[in-house]
């Protein structure tokens, strides 16, 4: 079992590096620096905090981005070429399969993690960079995880892509939408009002707590704690599993 679940995992390793990821990883790193740089000479005050908090979300939304283009455009291509129905056709239960190529994905996106965390080594204390780099990589699983689920519902690439952002979005303004809309400024109290109130509350408690992760206070202010670490593992844990079984259940009953 273990050996056919590291194999796919290992094909999977290889085959981001047939399509270059590393080098679009530097690419990334390249323009993130020059961007950077250039928008840190035209800082008139606070000119690390500037250049820290810029580099830090253009790096983690790079991250996020192409972590799910690759997961959705490789699974997408494997069914395409028939590689998918070749593997299923030997005695490789989808179960390995998927699990492997969770895994390979995950290689990769820790290896995304690092090589862009390494960037903010110039600009932030190493320390909370470690922290940031860590949570990233907590956040990028979901997002691979995400991915599976979204592309074995859909099949297609622009709607596994779609519906896997505008998931992602959710779960990164949930929480503030919740809150304004808990304490608004003017208080106007109407049955649509409650319905939507509720509905956001909903998703508050279904939606992984996003806003937690990777902060760029962290960095700028040198706030992180290796115990903010501990809730956002759970978290984590949970929702990884939790799609995990998602997928599976729709990866066993689709027929290819």
């Amino acid at each position: 079992m273990f050996s056919k679940i590291l194999t796919i995992s290992r094909f999977t390793i290889i085959e981001s590096l047939r399509n270059r990821l590393l080098l679009l990883c530097f690419l990334v790193i390249g323009i993130s620096f020059g961007l950077v740089e250039f928008i840190g000479d035209l800082a008139i005050t606070e000119h690390r905090v500037t250049q820290v908090a810029i580099l830090a979300a253009f790096l983690r939304m790079s991250a996020v981005v192409m972590v799910t283009l690759f997961v959705v455009s490789s699974t997408v291509r494997e069914l395409h070429d028939k590689t998918l129905e070749m593997i299923l056709a030997m005695p490789v239960h989808r179960g390995y399969y998927y699990i492997g190529k969770l895994i390979g994905f995950l290689y990769i996106a820790l290896l995304i993690a690092i090589i862009f965390s390494a960037l903010l080594l110039l600009y932030a204390d190493a320390e909370q960079t470690v922290i940031w780099m860590i949570s990233l990589f907590f956040e990028l699983m979901l997002v691979v995880a995400l991915s599976l689920v979204m592309l074995f519902t859909f099949n297609q690439v622009p709607s596994a892509l779609t519906a896997v952002f505008i998931f992602y979005g959710a779960s990164r303004i949930a929480t503030s939408i919740y809150l304004m809309a808990k304490y608004p400024i003017i208080a106007h109290v109407s049955m649509a009002q409650k319905f939507m109130d509720s509905f956001i509350e909903i998703l508050t408690w279904l939606l992984p707590d996003l806003h937690r992760f990777t902060q760029t206070e962290w960095l700028t202010y040198n706030t992180a704690e290796w115990s903010l670490l501990l809730p956002l593992l759970g978290q984590t844990i949970i929702y990884l599993i939790f799609l995990s079984f998602i997928a599976l259940f729709d990866f066993y009953r689709k027929n290819f």
